[in-house]
């Protein structure tokens, strides 16, 4: 289930995707550091939670509106800009933080969102991918916006393991121990933000390849990481 309403900056419905890339957009469970460590584990030790979502369940949803050539381009312009800058960060910044092991900062990126837009880049990035997604759809939810969704998902999955590995510790009895904290050692701490990184990338270019999926010659499509 989407964890927000549909924006009514609506696009016309398209047709379904090829079942190829419906199939391609579900989302896998998170391999764990550990054997024993599942997704939701990893998910429950994250602190302040995921900010970014918290704030999308309490927007008031709204109406469905049909689609026109201006509504698209509205969606089109408000949107797209901040999915590149996600993008882009992905793609340039956090991929050197994770390359350096710089937790400090990878941290930093991770802080909670607040008022006046306060908040790590991590944190913010998810929140136009879903509303861009969401435009796919008009009455109805679209195929298109599913997968896209299933796409962003996997990559809140990634972020909950960089959180983890910046943080070098997990709770909540991971490891079969019952409450309390387990460190992580280095080793595992770097496998982990290396693989939550690759997760996010394939994730990003799903996202972005199924967006371009008959976006119209009135569109530029996004470039892939």
């Amino acid at each position: 289930m989407l964890c927000f309403a549909l924006v009514s900056t609506a696009l016309l419905e398209p047709s379904a995707l090829p079942a190829r890339q419906i199939a391609g957009a579900s989302r896998p469970a998170v391999r764990s550091i550990a054997a024993d460590v599942s997704r939701r584990d990893l998910v429950s030790a994250l602190a302040g939670g995921m900010g970014v979502i918290a704030a999308l369940e309490s927007l008031p949803a709204p109406a469905f509106a049909e689609s026109t050539l201006a509504t698209r381009q509205q969606a089109y312009t408000r949107y797209v800009p901040r999915v590149e800058r996600a993008r882009d960060f992905w793609a340039g910044r956090l991929r050197g933080l994770v390359a350096k092991s710089d937790w400090d900062t990878i941290q930093k990126e991770l802080a909670p969102v607040g008022k006046k837009d306060q908040g790590g880049t991590l944190r913010k990035l998810v929140a136009p991918m879903r509303l861009w997604a969401s435009s796919f759809s008009s009455k109805t939810i679209s195929d298109k916006t599913q997968a896209m969704e299933a796409a962003v998902d996997e990559i809140e999955d990634a972020i909950a393991s960089l959180d983890v590995a910046s943080k070098g510790e997990v709770k909540g009895g991971i490891f079969g121990f019952l409450g309390g904290t387990k460190k992580v050692e280095e080793s595992q701490r770097v496998a982990l933000a290396q693989a939550a990184y690759k997760k996010g990338v394939s994730a990003f270019n799903k996202y972005i390849e199924i967006g371009n999926d008959g976006i119209g010659v009135s569109f530029e499509p996004l470039d892939t990481i």
